[in-house]
């Protein structure tokens, strides 16, 4: 065993970084000692430094690699001994522990800090670390089935590891280890599910290694069974723990929780509406606690796991979110990250968490109030709900970040394009949702559409352009009966758009090709809106309708005769 170390730490040593294979002493080594000897130089092995704990990873690899766990004559699997068997188990929580990622990895959750070449480095170590580990395990499942049942003691932990790599996208996952993540889970999943032992597993995950992390950070707007806390006590505005992160293990040493939650999340399917209703509890105080966080990168990730949370629940039809009357909650929480706007907050800062709490927010709202027994009262709180997202949030957010009410005389003006961008395909989203209800609030919209499309600098981004003409359109289809009254800013808008369009030399063509299209589709639906007016009262439409419905050709032509070059738009 001591040459194996040997040869495993001169190759480290050799080759940082890379999993060393191919060790000849193994054979002897995996020929003269068993599994528990294995466990026990492991177990006695001083693991206070990276390369020692590599060491002991590649040694015990490399011995499983050419252990001979099979009986002679290819009589199958030999069953361990009772001390063999203990010895894997207990290589499996060590190799677990192994893999979990580093707390170096919180300064990627923290905009404050610095990012040195230290902490650079022991982000390399750790996540080399977790290779080798998930190497391990991979390998352990070798004598697997000689234990007991053919499982381990501790799938629970095995499945955490592996569900910590799960997103290649997590900072700490690397190519080898959200491959080897992969193979582990589809493997376990699949395994664990047909011994029925999965839902324990993550059962046992989110009380005993999920819960006690959140164990201090506590929310007043809910009880410990997870409901609604309809007598909450007011906490301090600013305390010490606003300061201090140390009670907050998920934050500074734990931080894969969120990664662990939402691949728990994505495990659940409608069949599994039971499993999903008894955890219900244990994930709504943790997603609660990222999101009152300070930190938008753990708001960020709250709010995405809050649009997870509310999956199941709206594919399984359950009626959870309203018998935990956890409806307002969810929306008290989410609403202030709608403010995360500039100055204050970044541009690409804004666009992360705004991209999760708008998704998070609307998910509330149609999983409380859009089922499939949605009663009238639903009807109205999701028509209110909705009306106050587009006008306290969306349009008076969009009139924050763009100039979009000059004084007069002057233009407006876009500072950050692809945050006013996002805005509008949200307008159009909400458009959409409020249906007829749109009408109500056209003094507020056609504004906001007006001063974007006949901007003569929104060629220089034409996706804004593009937002703009597609949230256009969505206004005219839900809210056409009164559409008439306001065609004269409609038609002035994509106008300028359009002439801009021609002005301009120097933009993507496909880019503006494809923006030319889409004016040239609004200006249709807009014709076929005005060609065909609905009546508002019974009997019949406004004499005004009826005018503009005869003289829709002849205002369109005074336009094209006004400038030859709008001939294109109005084909």
């Amino acid at each position: 065993m001591d040459k194996l170390r040997k040869e495993a730490r001169e190759a480290l040593v050799q080759s940082p970084g890379k999993m060393p294979i191919g060790f000849f002493p193994a054979v002897a080594a995996a020929s003269k000692s068993d599994l528990h000897q294995l466990w026990q130089n492991v177990a006695a092995y001083d693991h206070s430094t990276h390369l020692n704990i590599c060491e002991s990873l590649v040694t015990a690899t490399s011995y499983i690699d050419y252990w001979d766990g099979t009986l002679p004559n290819d009589q199958g699997p030999r069953p361990l001994k009772p001390a063999e068997a203990k010895a894997v188990n207990n290589l499996f929580d060590w190799a677990s522990a192994a893999a979990l990622p580093s707390s170096d990895f919180a300064v990627d959750f923290d905009e404050t800090a610095e990012i040195s070449d230290d902490i650079i480095k022991a982000q390399n170590e750790s996540q080399f670390r977790s290779e080798l580990a998930l190497e391990l395990i991979l390998v352990l499942n070798k004598p697997l089935a000689g234990l007991p049942n053919s499982k381990p003691e501790n799938a629970a932990d095995i499945l955490l590891a592996g569900a910590c790599f799960a997103n290649k996208q997590n900072p700490w996952a690397t190519s080898d280890s959200y491959n080897a993540a992969s193979m582990l889970m589809n493997v376990w999943v699949q395994d664990t599910r047909r011994g029925n032992t999965f839902w324990p597993a993550i059962d046992f995950i989110l009380r005993e290694r999920i819960r006690p992390l959140f164990a201090k950070t506590k929310n007043p707007a809910i009880t410990s069974a997870g409901r609604k806390n309809f007598h909450p006590q007011t906490l301090p505005r600013f305390g010490a723990s606003d300061l201090d992160a140390s009670p907050k293990p998920w934050k500074t040493t734990d931080v894969y929780v969120g990664a662990v939650l939402s691949w728990i999340l994505s495990q659940y399917q409608p069949e599994d509406k039971t499993q999903f209703e008894t955890h219900f509890q244990l994930f709504v105080p943790t997603i609660l606690a990222m999101i009152d966080d300070n930190n938008l990168p753990f708001k960020t990730k709250g709010c995405i796991l809050l649009t997870q949370l509310l999956q199941p629940i709206q594919e399984s039809g359950s009626d959870i979110l309203r018998r935990t009357n956890l409806t307002s909650v969810f929306e008290d929480a989410v609403t202030p990250c709608l403010l995360s706007l500039p100055s204050i907050t970044s541009e690409d800062r804004s666009l992360d968490i705004l991209g999760a709490a708008y998704p998070a927010l609307l998910s509330t709202l149609k999983t409380a109030y859009k089922g499939p027994t949605q009663s009238e009262r639903d009807k109205e709180a999701y028509t209110t709900s909705l009306a106050k997202i587009l006008r306290s949030n969306l349009i008076s957010s969009f009139h924050h970040v763009s100039s979009s009410t000059p004084a007069s005389g002057s233009t407006a003006s876009f500072p950050h394009p692809r945050l006013s961008t996002f805005l509008l395909e949200k307008i159009t989203i909400i458009t959409n949702e409020l249906g007829i209800h749109t009408t109500k609030y056209l003094q507020e919209l056609i504004p906001v559409l007006y001063t974007t499309l006949s901007n003569p600098f929104g060629t220089a981004h034409p996706p804004l352009l593009l937002a703009a003409a597609a949230a256009t359109q969505a206004v005219i289809k839900n809210a056409h009966p009164r559409i008439w009254r306001w065609r004269g800013e409609i038609l002035s808008g994509l106008s300028s758009c359009w002439l801009h369009i021609a002005e301009d030399s120097g933009g993507s063509v496909a880019e503006l090709a494809k923006l030319k299209r889409e004016l040239q589709q609004t200006l249709q639906v807009l014709k076929l809106v005005l060609l065909n007016p609905v009546a508002i009262a019974a009997d019949g439409p406004e004499p005004e309708q009826v005018q503009v419905k005869e003289n829709v050709e002849k205002e369109f032509q005074e336009l094209v005769e006004a400038d030859a070059e709008l001939k294109g738009l109005f084909v």
